[in-house]
């Protein structure tokens, strides 16, 4: 009988359908993006960019994308501030380029 992952049953964050039309400019650690969806453009800073870049290889809890985020960043784990980290996944969930699945949703 195989072992239980220790994040199962763990939320996910996934990308939503949105993010495949963003368009990006890179200007440094600021990231100039049109959403054409909304026809918004938003400016994000690196830890946001990350964010998305993460989940567009595939849903990950919200543990895993801080991690990948924080070792992208060169900060160590546990060094992005969890109210900074909390912040960029609310305004990306706002935005509607996110959203939190529960595992029954991401498993299809």
């Amino acid at each position: 009988m195989p072992l239980a992952s220790p994040l199962a049953g763990a939320p996910r964050l996934v990308c939503t359908i949105a993010v495949r039309t963003l368009e990006w400019q890179a200007w440094d650690d600021v990231y100039i993006v049109y959403q054409p969806s909304s026809a918004e453009t938003h400016v994000f800073n690196e830890t946001t960019a990350l964010i998305l870049r993460c989940l567009e290889q595939g849903p990950l809890s919200r543990k895993m994308v801080k991690e990948r985020v924080e070792e992208t960043l060169g900060v160590g784990l546990g060094k992005l501030a969890a109210d900074d980290f909390a912040f960029a996944t609310q305004r990306l969930e706002e935005l509607g380029l996110i959203e939190c699945l529960d595992e029954a949703s991401v498993v299809q």
